[in-house]
């Protein structure tokens, strides 16, 4: 393999092309400058800007190509970006040699210098681009770069079309990380204007998040938006997106925001809470514009005589939306009514579905979750599985508690996070005809959650990657041939799918998983 120019298929797809880049590293005879870069890029798309500065300084010194030590610190430039550092020796440096720079590098290292004149450096100077030259990937960027920078100008207009060209370009590519960013900035720039529009725009970037992501990684930020929007128009969806957040690995300058989402989070089991004064200031608004309570009652629980305050009482109460910053106890029970309400709505469509699609719907959304644990155990999985054959018997068994009618709300549809991971997962699992998605459910079942989890993201991540064409053959184990045969899968996207696990002893772990599945 020749130099940096050979990784232009990385750079096309960015974050997404991880699993050429652990193939790359694993299997592949790549030269020492090409190796350091793939591993600068691999700390970054997972968000640890830090430690890739580090390693990106260490490969430039050790680098003897003069292409690749202008890209790594072309990269160093954007990292320090999201450390909340800026080096504006760093820029001019790039900005003078630029004349200097192969054609495979100068695009990239431009539309990092825009990016870095969006963050509130004014040059004496702003970079001047032509945008008929560029890669299809790199003019997305470019446009993205540009409407940051036109952003911070305070031109929103000009910056509204950056976005949007931004999106559509990537889209096309796909660039994963381009598509969110797109969205999730033109949702957070225009949030103050037009609340709504930004909403809808927050949900599609958490969407595309979880349909192409794994895990947030460096794009994070996509639902801190999603909170924000949610918490300032009053949103009742917040409390799912509080529960991805403190669901998954937060970031450390994201703390805060973990701190505020776990105010959100929906307590179930909850029956009775403590009257506090905040609870009586709230229940005493309520009743000067109606009196759903007899007139003792009201009076013991505003006098404080009544220490604890049962959930059926407060539900009397709420006739109307709550907004995010009620209290708790009336928060939670307004929210555990309106997934009732959601439920018997969701129920209703389902059975209208036929039995494959309840089928399919069932199963996408159970490997799509991060919290199943309330359905996992093999025994409660394979009844409810069976149930949807009936599907009164299994409304009526969902109907016992919130979390298995949240799950049905989900069937329909789920939080933009859970149903783009839905969506990735159905592209594997509408492939199956009927007998080969009965004989994939039995060996499903009989395994342990863990293994489970596992198999999930194989096939969430052959979704990703159906149809992506990296110009690059990918190989790995037989096995991953034979899973595809007996389940009529595709080859390429499932050897995609087993090299984005980048532990060896994961893909080993997930070669075990595939024998299982295809035994006779």
């Amino acid at each position: 393999m020749k130099g940096i120019e050979s990784l232009k298929e990385i750079f096309k797809y960015g974050a997404f092309s991880l699993p050429v880049a652990n193939y790359l590293l694993c299997e592949g005879n790549i030269p020492g400058d090409c190796k350091g870069i793939l591993d600068v890029l691999k700390l970054a798309w997972k968000g640890n800007f830090k430690e890739a500065i580090r390693r990106a300084d260490k490969a430039v010194e050790n680098s003897r190509s003069e292409t690749a030590k202008y890209f790594l610190l072309a990269n160093k430039l954007a990292f320090l970006k999201y450390t909340g550092k800026t080096d504006v020796n760093l820029y001019r440096y790039l900005k003078r040699n630029l004349p200097k720079m192969s054609k495979s590098i100068r695009d990239t290292v431009i539309v990092t210098l825009i990016n870095f004149e969006a963050s509130g450096v004014k040059p004496l100077r702003k970079m001047r681009v032509w945008k008929n030259n560029y890669r299809k990937s790199t003019l997305s960027f470019l446009y993205l770069s540009l409407a940051r920078r036109e952003a911070d100008s305070g031109d929103l207009s000009e910056a509204v079309h950056g976005y949007i060209q931004a999106y559509k370009l990537s889209r096309e590519i796909p660039h994963p990380t381009c598509m969110v960013s797109s969205l999730n900035d033109l949702a957070w720039d225009i949030k103050e204007k037009h609340p709504k529009l930004a909403y809808d725009l927050s949900k599609g970037a958490v969407f595309w998040l979880g349909y192409y992501k794994e895990a947030p990684g460096n794009l994070f930020g996509t639902l801190d938006t999603l909170f924000v929007l949610e918490k300032s128009i009053g949103s009742p969806f917040i409390h799912s997106t509080a529960h991805i957040i403190v669901s998954i690995s937060v970031p450390k300058n994201y703390l805060p925001l973990l701190k505020e989402a776990k105010k959100f989070v929906l307590d179930h089991t909850r029956s009775t809470y403590p009257n506090t004064s905040e609870v009586r200031e709230y229940i005493k608004n309520v009743i000067q514009k109606r009196r759903p309570l007899s007139s003792k009652g009201i009076s013991d629980i505003l006098k404080g005589k009544t220490r604890t305050i049962r959930a059926d009482t407060i539900r009397r109460l709420l006739t109307f939306s709550v907004d995010p910053s009620a209290p708790f106890p009336i928060w939670n029970e307004w929210i555990k009514m309106e997934i009732e309400r959601k439920y018997k709505e969701s129920s209703e469509k389902i059975k209208g579905f036929s039995l494959h699609q309840r089928q399919i719907l069932f199963l996408s959304t159970y490997t799509a979750l991060l919290d199943r644990e309330f359905l996992s155990r093999k025994e409660r999985l394979k009844k409810t599985y069976t149930l949807l054959e009936d599907i009164e018997s299994f409304a009526d068994f969902m109907a016992k508690d919130y979390q298995t009618m949240e799950f049905v709300v989900s069937m329909v549809k789920a939080h933009p996070f859970v149903e783009g991971r839905k969506e990735a997962v159905k592209r594997a699992l509408a492939r199956m005809k009927r007998k080969r998605l009965e004989r994939f459910v039995l060996r499903y079942i009989e395994m342990k959650e863990s293994d489970r989890k596992l198999l999930d993201r194989f096939l969430r991540n052959y979704g990703r990657y159906d149809g992506v064409r990296f110009g690059i053959r990918l190989k790995g184990p037989e096995v991953v041939r034979e899973f595809a045969k007996k389940y009529s899968l595709k080859v390429q996207p499932l050897f995609a799918a087993f090299w984005c696990e980048e532990d060896g002893r994961v893909r080993r772990r997930l070669e075990r998983v595939l024998k299982h599945m295809v035994l006779n």
